[in-house]
């Protein structure tokens, strides 16, 4: 008799054993899974705000365009710390996508003017991480057509 209850604790030890290791495996997956929804909600974020920054800067070149103010000064106006050439500018955000300095930079919005021959100035708008300066974040192509002048 103590045989046989010695036995069922055995057996009992043992599926407990199996029971906790099959927990264990259970909440590891749910935690990995945590951590990548996380990280999808992240990135997500990330390319939400730089999608909203590059349609920002569109919106004040088209605005700029229909008054005939000149390409750089309508995006200093808008972002003082923003660097600056003849054709290109290039405006620095913090991690909150707060306009700053350059030192202090994570992600920068590089707005290019195309030089053409026709009526249309195209713009090439492209927002970067500079953590990965592989691949933007976002980028829009926008194209504004001169008005004709008597």
């Amino acid at each position: 008799m103590n045989h046989s209850s010695n036995s069922h604790s055995r057996i009992f030890l043992m599926e407990l054993i199996i029971a906790v290791l099959f927990f264990s495996l259970a909440s590891a997956v749910c935690l990995r899974m945590f951590a990548a929804s996380r990280q999808i909600s992240k990135d997500a974020a990330k390319q939400n705000m730089a999608m909203t920054q590059a349609g920002n800067a569109a919106e004040l070149l088209k605005y700029a365009h229909s008054q005939n103010e000149n390409f750089p000064a309508c995006i200093l106006e808008q972002y003082p710390y923003a660097v600056t050439d003849t054709a290109e500018i290039t405006v620095y955000f913090d991690e909150d996508w707060i306009h700053c300095a350059i030192e202090n930079a994570v992600f920068l919005l590089q707005i290019v003017q195309v030089p053409t021959e026709d009526d249309i100035i195209p713009y090439q708008i492209a927002v970067w991480d500079t953590t990965d300066s592989e691949t933007a974040i976002y980028s829009l192509d926008l194209k504004l057509h001169t008005p004709f002048q008597p």
